[in-house]
């Protein structure tokens, strides 16, 4: 594995720990809300209307809208400025992180999490996994289904590929659920200021960054003298 590989893999495994600390930390300190993903507040959207709750439905409502804003600033922003989207995602992270430790215990929970239900999908779709591999850092439904499939064919067939998925997937659901446990311990001593600890992994994922866009130039720089050398030796060869 090459250097700037590596930094990649590690940017996901730490990712992947921030969102599995953030979804259970949300789901410890605000009534059991899972604030990574947008399934349970859909299916409470609907359990609204139908049940004519309009004061929540208007929360959950906000809260919907919160989460597709972000996704359309992922794809609004490169589209507009050459920033690198990364840093943005892991700013918004820290922004979410050092808010959500002074939101008071009584505050409706919906509301209380409205900076998750936009840092998380920011994460989402800023950060694709290395490899090739399609994993997200923020929930664990498709890693699970991704690893036990890898698994299953290769113990079937013994491809190496396979092992390499399947070892790939198993780090993932590891950090993710590392994350989730500390999220837990840290809780119940700590309570709702315990979210500050994520800032850690935070300014973690900004060096992994920085040093994946090192990293990165330099391959790109000895690339191109390694273009030139070889165009040189070509032109004096045919001079």
């Amino acid at each position: 594995m090459n250097t700037t590989a590596k930094y990649r893999f590690l940017l996901h495994y730490t990712l992947s720990f921030i969102g599995g600390f953030m979804g259970l930390y949300a789901i410890i300190s605000r009534s059991e809300l899972f604030g990574n993903a947008q399934t349970a507040n859909l299916l409470y959207l609907v359990h609204d209307l139908v049940g004519h709750d309009l004061s929540d439905m208007a929360l959950r409502g906000t809260a919907l809208l919160v989460y597709m804003a972000a996704v359309i600033l992922t794809v609004w922003i490169p589209a507009h400025f050459s920033a690198d989207l990364r840093y943005i995602s892991i700013c918004i992270d820290i922004l979410a992180v050092a808010v959500l430790g002074f939101l008071p215990a009584g505050l409706n929970p919906v509301v209380a999490l409205y900076p998750v239900f936009f840092a998380m999908p920011f994460q989402w779709c800023t950060f694709k996994a290395p490899g090739g591999y399609n994993s997200s850092t923020i929930f664990s439904t498709n890693n699970l289904r991704q690893f036990t499939s890898a698994l299953t064919e290769y113990l079937m067939n013994r491809d190496p590929s396979k092992r390499r998925k399947a070892r790939f997937y198993a780090a993932t659901l590891l950090s993710f659920h590392v994350g989730a446990a500390l999220a837990l311990i840290l809780s119940s001593t700590y309570g709702i200021p315990c979210i500050w600890f994520c800032l850690i992994p935070a300014f973690a994922a900004l060096y992994l960054v920085s040093a994946d866009r090192r990293t990165a130039t330099v391959s790109e720089q000895s690339k191109s003298a390694a273009s030139v050398t070889q165009q040189i030796s070509y032109s004096g060869k045919h001079a």
